[in-house]
């Protein structure tokens, strides 16, 4: 009972952060310097601070975390193999965890990080340099990984180096397709999350015009990449909003005329509300202000623009994020050992399995009849299975060990397949 009551608080909470407009990010205190947790009331365009305290004196603006799992908001206080990833409680603004960056394989940075839903875990880029034989003769070295922000261990999924650098262009996330995306020059690389290989690699390219295109993130709400694509490079800035077809490497444009707050608040500092499709970034306005500003991803008009203004904080707000950004997403492209699998096209899942993580109780639900059920450990080995003629199915799990599982669910519509964690 205290099971059900726990699921049932849960489901409500979460309930409650996707209908509330809120967006959290870092405000910078001026006296003392430092940063607190910060949220921005999308209603009132009010900002507030979580906790009395600061909770860092520095930041590193290549990455951020919103955990709903957790209750919790990640980020980096320095980067470099001296990083530390500290972990605030959405509640209070308090500290939850403080651990420095370690890697088994060898010290290396933790970069352009972002949380994905689908299997509640933080993936990014881990750096490091490889010095020569005399001064810039050395080589970069970067690849796709995974952050445990409670410890710090940072795990390589990436068999050989990928990449020996990255470009501030940020980051984003398919949690459908498990694929991440990020930049380096002009080309815009997919990695597989499975494999940590480079699963794609296209050339930008712009035919309305553009010289870049940056701050992207991706909206689950209709599966596409948006960002800004810069027109010019030197002031005056001009941009637009845009979206990138991640099979070919073209970028569109949504907005018609140029951006007004063409500048962003480099790394990974956007976010995308699904509810409202507004795409929400950080932008210097004059002469001396910062201001988030709401974009429509349908139009590329301008819908709000809030000013960052708070007493005893200066006119500062990054590494924003929205809460219900990707929430509950489920993969719908399956591992592949050699990552040869194509692309398919996105259908959002007709059911719901929670909560994931699970521990003891698995609950399905869908729309459609459940037909029949089978739950398969990483190597592919049945666990659990059975044959249903119903739309909601318990599950008693006590028995399985901790793990990575996949969930495979039979309707008449065809086979889903829910990447689980223990």
């Amino acid at each position: 009972m205290k099971k059900l009551g726990f699921l049932l608080f849960t489901s409500l909470q979460l309930s409650i952060w996707a209908q509330t407009p809120t967006l959290y990010g870092l405000l910078r205190t001026s006296n003392p310097v430092g940063f607190k947790l910060g949220t921005l009331d999308l209603l009132s365009g009010n900002f507030a601070t979580l906790g009395s305290n600061n909770v860092a004196t520095v930041t590193n603006l290549t990455g951020a975390a919103l955990d709903l799992n957790t209750n919790s908001y990640v980020f980096l206080t320095q980067g470099g193999t001296n990083g530390t990833a500290l972990t605030i409680g959405l509640n209070d603004g308090l500290v939850m965890s403080q651990a420095q960056l370690t890697n088994s394989i060898a010290p290396s940075s933790f970069n352009n990080f972002r949380f994905n839903t689908s299997d509640s875990t933080l993936y990014g880029l881990a750096g490091r340099y490889i010095p020569g034989a005399g001064p810039g003769q050395g080589t970069g070295e970067l690849y796709f990984a995974s952050m445990n922000p409670s410890s710090g261990v940072i795990t390589q999924i990436s068999p050989q180096s990928i990449l020996d650098a990255y470009s501030l262009s940020g980051s984003a996330i398919d949690p459908h397709q498990m694929l991440y995306y990020f930049s380096k020059g002009t080309q815009f690389y997919g990695i597989d999350m499975y494999n940590g290989q480079v699963y794609s690699s296209q050339t930008l390219s712009f035919p309305e015009g553009g010289a870049n295109f940056g701050n992207y993130t991706y909206n689950c709400a209709d599966t596409t990449i948006y960002g800004i694509i810069g027109v010019t490079t030197t002031p005056p800035v001009t941009g637009y909003l845009g979206k990138i077809n991640a099979a070919t490497g073209v970028v569109t444009r949504i907005s018609q005329t140029p951006l007004q707050y063409a500048m962003y608040s480099v790394n990974g500092s956007s976010t995308i509300d699904p509810e409202t499709g507004i795409y929400y970034y950080v932008s210097s306005t004059p002469p001396n202000g910062v201001a988030v500003i709401g974009i429509s991803i349908a139009t590329g008009a301008l819908v709000s623009m809030h000013p960052v203004s708070l007493s005893g904080v200066s006119t500062y707000f990054d590494l924003i994020r929205h809460p219900s950004d990707c929430y509950a997403a489920e993969p719908v492209r399956p591992s592949s050992i050699d990552g040869s699998t194509g692309l398919v096209t996105t259908i959002l899942s007709n059911s719901k399995v929670y909560p994931n993580p699970f521990t003891d109780q698995l609950q399905i639900e869908s729309d459609l009849v459940i037909t029949a059920f089978a739950l398969r450990d990483i190597q592919g080995k049945i666990i659990e299975e059975g044959q249903r003629n119903n739309k909601q199915i318990q599950l008693s799990l006590t028995h399985v060990p901790s793990g990575v599982y996949f969930l495979e669910i039979q309707t008449k519509k065809g086979m889903e397949l829910v990447k689980l964690v223990k």
